[in-house]
């Protein structure tokens, strides 16, 4: 068994969740989540998180581990993980990775250059007081202006991590989306054994249509509300993922609750669009086409893969 360890990966609603049980059933094992909005606490619903039926007994980690107002980086999440993964290993049992997130899925897998471009204080400190003059938008522009792809990933009110990204421009001419981007370098501290999980692009928008449905009459308005009633800003990056920004849009009178819901489709469909793509990009991964109707055939199949290569 050595250092093995299964990753599963795909977009959301293509069925990971199941996948991931039931191959831990078969394999006597564990799940790490590595989804970047299931690590909050009291977002349950918004995030599709994994219930206590859903879990059918086994242990899942990295999942409710920090409150919305508090910031946890990449970095961390590798740290905390790598934590589960050798204790994991060191039980003999495969630790099984599971997520949407890309970036989180690359930090265990690929030689990511965390904080290997030192800060410069007097840099920092520069955007630090165009920040407190300006303001967040002005920022946020100047990182649109010199490096969009970065300004997509990351939230105007996300003002560390903007700096961060203008202070490593600054500092080495390059685009600081093109040093998290550059991830293809395989670690030596895992084997991986990658698995893709695909489907029918117009089945998976249905089920993401209609899981969104079930978001709502379970209870998806009144999870956002509790959070606001707890005194979680609406601008804070956890209250910015898709399923709570558009919500918080129909709760402050923006927009009705109809609309509300199809932009939350819409966003939800773009996400997993983009998820597809990020994970398509990497060779390694072996795909399995998943079909609603015949998910155990296809968990079989993908339990044999798994069997041939440990």
């Amino acid at each position: 068994m050595d250092n093995k360890i299964i990753v599963l990966v795909g977009p959301t609603a293509v069925g990971k969740t199941y996948t991931s049980v039931e191959l831990a059933k078969k394999l006597n094992s564990e799940i790490i989540s590595a989804d970047s909005m299931q690590i909050y606490k009291y977002m349950d619903i918004g995030t599709a998180k994994v219930t206590e039926d859903e879990k059918q007994g086994i242990n899942h980690h990295m999942i409710d581990i920090i409150y919305p107002n508090e910031n946890y980086s990449v970095s961390e999440f590798k740290n905390d993980a790598e934590i589960l993964i050798d204790k994991l290993l060191m039980e003999n049992k495969i630790p099984i990775i599971v997520g949407g997130s890309g970036l989180y899925v690359n930090s265990l897998i690929y030689d990511l250059d965390f904080g290997k471009v030192k800060s410069n204080l007097k840099i920092r400190d520069y955007y630090k007081s165009m920040y407190n003059e300006y303001g967040e938008d002005y920022l946020y522009k100047k990182l649109i202006e010199v490096d969009k792809e970065s300004a997509d990933k990351i939230h105007k009110n996300n003002v560390k991590r903007v700096i961060r990204a203008l202070e490593v421009h600054d500092i080495t001419g390059k685009k600081f989306s093109e040093m998290n981007t550059d991830i293809r370098k395989s670690s030596n501290k895992y084997e991986p054994i990658l698995i893709g999980l695909g489907m029918d692009r117009k089945i998976l928008y249905e089920r993401i249509n209609e899981r969104v449905d079930k978001m709502v009459k379970e209870g998806l308005i009144e999870e956002v509300k509790g959070l606001l009633n707890k005194g979680y800003d609406k601008n804070l990056i956890s209250m910015q993922g898709i399923g709570y920004k558009e919500i918080i849009d129909y709760l402050d009178g923006n927009i009705e609750l109809k609309e509300s819901i199809s932009i939350l489709k819409r966003n939800t469909r773009r996400f997993a669009k983009r998820q597809f793509t990020w994970f398509l990009k990497d060779k390694n991964v072996k795909w399995f086409n998943i079909s609603a109707n015949e998910i155990d055939k296809s968990v079989k199949d993908i339990y044999a893969y798994i069997l041939q290569n440990i």
